[in-house]
């Protein structure tokens, strides 16, 4: 019977440890998720809805510009240069920013454009400069459905993390529960072989 007992103790010992591994794993993967999920986020942030303003932004300046080309002003020079300026400064602040493959090809197709601006405005070809701005106006439709896209992409993604974080979550109770069962069955075994062991008391006529 002692070694049977032994092989109990033994045995509720390793599944009492193989219950700190699991808290210590499932602690270690809810970190690691927790940070992904943050990082994520921050990129959802600043990536897409931060650029999304940038992008309204611009469309805003582009606009005015295809404006005051369509209403050929004569003192039209001192506004481009000022909105081109204003179109500069964003351009730096979304390139700044995490960009995809196909984004950083549309932006900077959408930066020679405004070069194309300027460069048409100054040689006085207002024409030109006209149809670059119309298709730089089109570029940025182009980029702003590329925001939605990544956006939920993204979004996608920390749902997907956290659906998967919960089905382990799950398992792991279940396993938890499961070894708790086993170790309540092993304490009760070793009760009724520790009853077992106890002398009987002989009545010596």
């Amino acid at each position: 019977m002692w070694t049977f007992a032994i092989k109990q103790k033994m045995t509720a010992a390793i599944l009492l440890f193989t219950v700190i591994g699991l808290v210590m794993l499932t602690n270690m993967r809810e970190q690691r998720i927790a940070a992904r999920i943050s990082t994520t986020v921050t990129s959802i942030y600043e990536d897409r809805l931060v650029v999304a303003q940038y992008i309204l932004k611009l469309s805003k300046e582009i606009e005015s510009i295809i404006a005051t080309f369509e209403k050929g002003d004569a003192g039209n020079t001192t506004v481009l240069a000022q909105r081109l300026s204003a179109v500069a400064a964003l351009n730096v602040l979304y390139e700044g920013t995490t960009l995809t493959a196909t984004e950083r090809t549309n932006f900077e197709a959408f930066k020679q454009l405004c070069q194309t601006i300027a460069q048409n405005d100054k040689a006085d070809n207002r024409p030109a400069a006209l149809r670059a701005a119309r298709e730089a106006a089109e570029r940025l439709q182009i980029l702003s459905s590329i925001q939605v896209e990544e956006g939920k992409n993204l979004l996608d993604e920390v749902l997907s993390m956290t659906y998967f974080s919960n089905i382990l979550s799950y398992l792991e109770l279940i396993i938890l529960i499961i070894i708790a069962v086993i170790i309540q069955a092993l304490v009760f075994s070793s009760k009724t072989i520790a009853g077992l062991k106890k002398p009987t008391n002989e009545n010596l006529n």
